[in-house]
């Protein structure tokens, strides 16, 4: 097996870990709110939480079977995961608009990696 090829299946590999981590945690931690989840704010951002968690696995699934399938479950994924960042800065605590800001920001340039580095891996 050439190097590139390698590189491109340990970026997959990479990806699909961190994936399966994300969802772990999402699902995880949105179960455990739901009964913390005092106003409508909160409920929103468990609900969103929990649904990033089902897409992270979605997206998983899609890269290796149902791949035209894949582009509209990872652009669900990104926005689920931009949204459950930002809204945790602001409904969980004290209202932090610049700290939700920069989660968003920093949730969408992780989400580009990630979708980078999942179509690497299938590239020839």
């Amino acid at each position: 097996m050439g190097q590139r090829r390698m590189v491109r299946h340990g970026l997959l590999a990479c990806a699909t870990a961190f994936l399966v981590g994300l969802a772990w945690q999402a699902l995880a931690g949105g179960f455990r709110q739901l009964a913390r989840s005092r106003t409508p704010g909160q409920q929103v951002e468990t609900v969103t939480q929990i649904g990033c968690g089902v897409l992270s696995l979605l997206v998983i699934v899609t890269t290796f079977w149902r791949r035209h399938l894949a582009q509209p479950v990872r652009t669900a994924w990104s926005l689920s995961l931009a949204a459950s960042a930002g809204l945790s800065g602001l409904v969980w605590g004290p209202p932090m608009p610049h700290i939700a800001a920069l989660l968003v920001a920093l949730a969408m340039v992780l989400s580009r990696a990630v979708q980078w580095a999942l179509q690497s891996g299938f590239e020839e």
